[in-house]
């Protein structure tokens, strides 16, 4: 599904004539179907105050890769997204204190293996994985939808060292004479990785979500499907025209 942001009863695809419009298109020539249009933004107040063609794409990148169908289910999607990283915060919290901290003997903690990095005992390194985790997912959020080289480097680079702390201890079981409780560590550390990516990942959406909402109601501009039904405002304007 691809969005046109569209303003009032404004054409989606600024005119010819009109210099003061702004239309973001698609790059192949044959699709003349604007994604992104803002016109006459001056007749709003002030350029300082209106959303600018950054503003704009990044709103249509976040529209384009989440695809509400209008406002209302945007709303739903914040709420879903927010109350689903709220349980799995809450989830990862009770699973690191349960079986790190509470029953951190009981399953073989203290004898781990000491890590390759900065030689940090399995406390520091169960802190040190999620916490990578949701750094990186937070900097692939910006580089995504920012369409930024650096942040995406570094996230991918956090990733692996991440990754790297999670398998160290099967690679010690396979490469040393560590105990078959290098398993179990290895298994605690790559679920609270993939919690905290699907926590931070949806928590980020529904922010992100809750930022287009926003503007969408402190600008003149909305959003329908492109090749769907028209919205109200275009449809009175066609038949008046007609």
């Amino acid at each position: 599904m691809v969005y046109d942001v569209w303003r009032g009863r404004c054409g989606l695809v600024a005119g010819v004539g009109e210099s003061q419009s702004m239309a973001l298109v698609p790059s192949d020539a044959a699709e003349l179907e604007a994604i992104l249009s803002l016109s006459n933004l001056e007749s709003y107040g002030d350029d300082a105050s209106a959303p600018t063609a950054d503003t704009l794409e990044l709103a249509e990148s976040i529209l384009q890769r989440l695809q509400p169908r209008d406002r209302l289910e945007m709303s739903e999607m914040v709420y879903r997204n927010a109350v689903a990283s709220g349980i799995l915060l809450m989830a990862v919290t009770l699973f690191w204190w349960l079986t790190v901290n509470v029953f951190g003997k009981e399953l073989g903690s203290a004898e781990a293996e000491l890590s390759l990095i900065f030689s940090l005992n399995y406390k520091w390194v169960a802190a040190a994985v999620p916490a990578l985790v949701f750094t990186a997912t937070s900097l692939m959020k910006l580089s995504r939808e920012r369409s930024q080289p650096w942040p995406g480097l570094v996230a991918g680079s956090m990733l692996i060292l991440a990754l790297f702390m999670a398998i160290e201890p099967i690679g010690h079981l396979a490469f040393g004479d560590a105990a078959a409780v290098m398993l179990l560590h290895s298994a605690r550390l790559i679920t609270l990785g993939v919690m905290v990516h699907y926590c931070a990942s949806m928590f980020l959406d529904a922010l992100l979500l809750r930022w287009v909402r926003d503007l969408l109601a402190n600008f003149p501009v909305d959003i329908s499907p492109l090749g769907g039904a028209p919205a109200e405002g275009q449809a009175e304007e066609a038949a008046t025209s007609a």
